[in-house]
């Protein structure tokens, strides 16, 4: 993917940080019976969105979701002053080497479950037999 700053990334996590932002955005209620004229935001809706903050300036924030060589990406621009908090969960380029690291426990575990698994069937299966 190549965007207008002609930065080049083979896949997401290499242009900027993962992040998740919580932001307002606007709403419409249909047959409300009642309104918060006291605190009117109460009727916006709370959004989080998580993605790799790609861009950004005064009025915006555009973040990538998804990317695909064959189909683009899909992008969320968010208005910067709807954010109300923008928390960095990864730093920029380190999310595949923290996969690598919890890749191989992630497997371990699952390789754990499975041979739990077929204990338990085989002991149901003896057990089934006496």
């Amino acid at each position: 993917m190549i965007d207008n700053t002609n930065r080049e990334a083979e896949t997401l996590g290499s242009v900027g940080p993962f992040v998740k932002v919580t932001w307002n955005d606007a709403a419409s209620t249909f047959k409300a019976y009642r309104i918060n004229a006291e605190n009117p935001s109460e009727h916006l809706t709370q959004c989080e969105t998580l993605g790799e903050l790609v861009a950004e300036d005064d009025k915006a924030i555009v973040l990538v979701m998804h990317g695909s060589q064959c189909d683009g990406c899909d992008i969320m621009a968010i208005p910067r002053d709807w954010c109300q908090k923008i928390e960095v969960l990864e730093s920029v380029g380190t999310a595949l080497d923290n996969w690598n690291e919890i890749k191989e426990e992630i497997c371990t575990l699952e390789n754990l479950e499975r041979q739990l698994e077929l204990e338990d069937a085989e002991v149901k299966k003896t057990s089934k037999k006496k």
